[in-house]
């Protein structure tokens, strides 16, 4: 009976170590939940009174494509269809090729707090996520969408932290579905920056410093952020903003300065940097039911933005001593979008239209010339896009799009052994048609 008696005593023992371990958890967790409620009452009794918002969705989305097309996070975040790309009979376009995906990734939570006032400004901190994961390689996993401090005095605030890209006007913003949000016509991106606003009335004025994280720049090392840190200059954004009871407008300038390369092909230091500046004009007017949303860029290197445009780096120079020298020179876009949308009542149609054209269309190039940037041998892109939506009611909507975008791609022509240049291509424009069934819930 002595081993039956000592393996019970041992479980026993087993047993209530076990019971103690789970108490623990169990009395920290409330205890952790005490804490908290305590804090936010005593927080209530203080002059200025902490707050705090927590928010969020969950929004499958379910999308078919008629053919292949250039887009990110599986496909959900389209720009436009690929090029036509035959087989080796020559008879078959490889990219007519359709598909189907269902995906929830786009689910986000977001907590607002707000605290007594530092400084005569009132004081909030933002954070929100979402399962996007900051790569094609990372998507499914959590992803720090914002998170900034905001300080608010009476005609004046400073932003710092992770929050819209400077050429992205929230105001405005086409509400399409999944995930582009009407990119590449309108920018889509996220930057940590130091943004200021001065407000006169009705008018602000904002000045941003901005640097790249999750969307960068391209360039000889692919997408990096190092071309702009390198570079020791951040991202500048000026905006002269006018916000009225129906119309909300705007002009924007943005100035951005990499260094595409610290070291030359032959392994010797290399300090060119190459200058772009970028701008925009965009509105919003409101009239009964409807909202009329516009914009339009001219943009020079906003690759990171999710938009059109980039530059072209030239190799200059050799030399018998073993370096060359580098230039560099734009190709940009301008494109232009309007959106219209019932804002009220159980279904919202809404219709979204993009146009966009390739300014340095028909230039020629050198042979040794490198293109980096979206859309270099594209001669214009063109979308079409009606929506309904319908608000069911305690945070229940559903979305149903047609997205219709066609890319004029260019037909490379060789002038010289040492020179080329693109014509218009009537066998290389093709049209996706993409539908788009989505629901979500707010929280």
């Amino acid at each position: 009976m002595a081993p039956y008696n000592i393996h019970r005593i041992q479980q026993d023992h087993i047993s209530r170590l076990y019971f103690d371990y789970r108490m623990k958890k169990i009395l920290l967790a409330f205890a952790f939940i005490a804490s908290i409620g305590f804090v936010m009452a005593q927080s209530e009794s203080t002059e200025n009174k902490w707050s705090y918002k927590f928010h969020g969705f969950v929004n499958p989305v379910l999308y078919g494509d008629t053919r292949q097309v250039v887009a990110g996070r599986e496909g959900m975040m389209l720009f436009y269809p690929s090029p036509v790309k035959m087989d080796a009979s020559g008879q078959n376009n490889l990219n007519d090729l359709p598909s189907l995906n269902m995906l929830a990734i786009t689910a986000r939570v977001n907590l607002s707090v707000s605290g007594p006032d530092v400084l005569g400004a009132h004081l909030r901190g933002f954070i929100e996520g979402d399962f996007t994961g900051p790569t094609n390689e990372t998507i499914n996993t959590l992803r720090l969408r914002h998170a900034y401090i905001n300080m608010d005095w009476e005609k004046h605030s400073l932003l710092m932290g992770q929050y819209w890209y400077p050429m992205v006007i929230h105001e405005i913003m086409p509400m399409t579905q999944p995930l582009n949000m009407g990119a590449p016509f309108h920018p889509y991106a996220r930057y940590n920056q130091f943004r200021y606003t001065y407000r006169l009335g009705k008018w602000e004025a904002v000045a941003v410093a901005a640097f790249q994280l999750d969307n960068k720049s391209q360039g000889p090392l692919g997408a990096s952020t190092q071309y702009i840190k390198t570079g020791m200059v951040p991202e500048f954004n000026a905006q002269v903003r006018y916000k009225g009871e129906k119309i909300f407008a705007g002009a924007a300038a943005n100035f951005m300065s990499i260094k595409p390369r610290n070291v030359d092909i032959y392994g010797n230091k290399a300090d060119t940097r190459y200058n772009s500046s970028s701008f925009s004009l965009f509105g919003k007017y409101s009239i009964g039911q409807v909202t009329i949303k516009a914009q339009t860029i001219l943009s020079d290197n906003l690759y990171e933005g999710c938009t059109m445009g980039g530059y072209i780096e030239c190799m200059d120079t050799f030399s018998v001593a073993g370096s060359c020298s580098y230039s560099y020179k734009p190709f940009t876009w301008t494109t232009a979008w309007v959106d219209f949308s019932r804002n009220t009542g159980k279904w919202r149609p809404a219709l979204f239209l993009g146009y966009g054209v390739n300014n340095n269309f028909g230039d020629s190039y050198d042979v040794t010339d490198t293109p980096y940037g979206r859309g270099f041998d594209m001669q214009s892109l063109w979308r079409v896009q009606p929506r309904v939506s319908f608000f069911a009611g305690h945070g229940l909507s559903f979305m149903f799009d047609v997205e219709v975008t066609n890319a004029q791609y260019g037909k490379k022509v060789t002038d010289s052994p040492t020179s080329y240049h693109f014509e218009a291509d009537a066998k290389n424009d093709p049209t996706n048609v993409r539908l788009i069934l989505g629901a979500q819930y707010d929280f």
